[in-house]
């Protein structure tokens, strides 16, 4: 499970480096995309008891 743990983190920190850079460049297509992606990362998180702080903003309501 570490190495699946590893890799959703790593793909999480991709995620928001691609997500800051289509806010600073105001692309509204690219924000929508990477706030699904990241969406989708927090759901599985959570499916598989993975904590992962920095998705706290994107779960489910």
């Amino acid at each position: 499970m570490t190495e699946f743990v590893d890799q959703i983190r790593q793909r999480v920190h991709d995620a928001l480096g691609d997500l800051a850079d289509a806010q600073a460049s105001n692309d509204d297509y690219r924000i929508q995309v990477h706030t699904g992606e990241l969406e989708s990362f927090a759901r599985l998180a959570a499916e598989n008891g993975i904590r992962v702080p920095e998705l706290e903003p994107f779960q489910a309501a």
